[in-house]
């Protein structure tokens, strides 16, 4: 019974920081936060190739994502811990407020769903796996579904 506690007190401790993490980086736009919560071996699994490795490439894709959107909520759906590992199902909620693939600011709403999974070492974060749905972006976005050769655009026939 004593290990069910610990594992609940572990998944809230893990939580709390990926918590802290997001209001940082999301919302404060405090990308001091990418060098304090995350190891600095840390691996992005999610990380395009192109993309600086570890925490320069993390702090560089949430810097751009900063300029393009404004982050009005981060919903969490579930939240699953294994050791030290911590899963979660999410669901985004964002603002365009700035340029994005050509698309000037909108000022449209959207959400998209996805999952993080992280692995801790201690109270840091050592790696990062994520899904996201971000290929409908350009598409929810446009004044038309398809309109910007995006998501939509690859089921015309």
């Amino acid at each position: 019974m004593t290990s069910g506690i610990t594992e609940r007190s572990k998944k809230s401790a893990y939580e709390e920081i990926v918590t802290r993490f997001r209001s940082a980086v999301f919302f404060k736009k405090d990308f001091a936060a990418v060098h304090e919560v995350l190891t600095p071996d840390f691996v992005d699994h999610f990380a395009p190739p192109w993309d600086p490795p570890g925490r320069d490439g993390v702090e560089t894709r949430f810097g751009q994502a900063a300029e393009a959107f404004v982050t009005r909520r981060v919903e969490i759906l579930t939240s699953v811990c294994e050791g030290d590992v911590l899963a979660q199902a999410i669901l985004l909620h964002f603002e365009h407020t700035g340029e994005f693939m050509g698309i000037p600011p909108t000022g449209r709403t959207f959400a998209i769903g996805g999952s993080n999974t992280f692995r801790f070492e201690g109270d840091r974060i050592a790696e990062h796996w994520g899904v996201f749905d971000v290929a409908k972006i350009p598409d929810l976005l446009a004044a038309a579904p398809g309109m910007t050769g995006g998501w939509a655009s690859m089921w015309r026939s």
